[in-house]
């Protein structure tokens, strides 16, 4: 660019394409956790650790690919979908690993903690109050 040219405006994401944006991100990411997770099943502190990582990096993928948004509405339904999405990555692991009931009611903490990894990842930043001037 040249001194004096204008930059782009950025275009606001309308919603169902943000949604879209990020199931898709959020299913690549979910798949891959789920295998990994499948690991980890039954694993003393990790069959709780990796569901949460599953969560955190599946909000963050949902996240960035809708758009960035931490606040409004785009971010509640991402937040939304990439804590359904990080469920069901975890509920695969299960699946795949074949020792529990994808349903079991032991596996409930599991989900909890990926939708907690989700949730913490996407919250938006606390405001922060103005510097004092010296």
């Amino acid at each position: 660019m040249r001194p004096g040219d204008e930059l782009p405006a950025k275009r606001p994401v309308p919603l169902p394409e943000a949604a879209v944006r990020a199931a898709l991100a959020a299913q690549a990411v979910a798949l891959l956790g789920g295998v990994v997770a499948a690991e980890y099943v039954d694993a003393q502190l990790f069959a709780y650790l990796t569901p949460f990582v599953v969560g955190v990096l599946t909000g963050a993928a949902a996240q960035s690919a809708s758009g960035g948004a931490r606040t409004g509405p785009v971010a509640a339904r991402v937040r939304v979908v990439a804590g359904v999405y990080a469920v069901l990555g975890v509920a695969l692991g299960f699946a795949l690993e074949r020792s529990k009931d994808v349903l079991d009611s032991s596996t409930l903490l599991p989900y909890l903690a990926a939708v907690a990894g989700v949730v913490l990842w996407t919250l938006p930043p606390k405001p922060r109050p103005p510097a004092p001037d010296d």
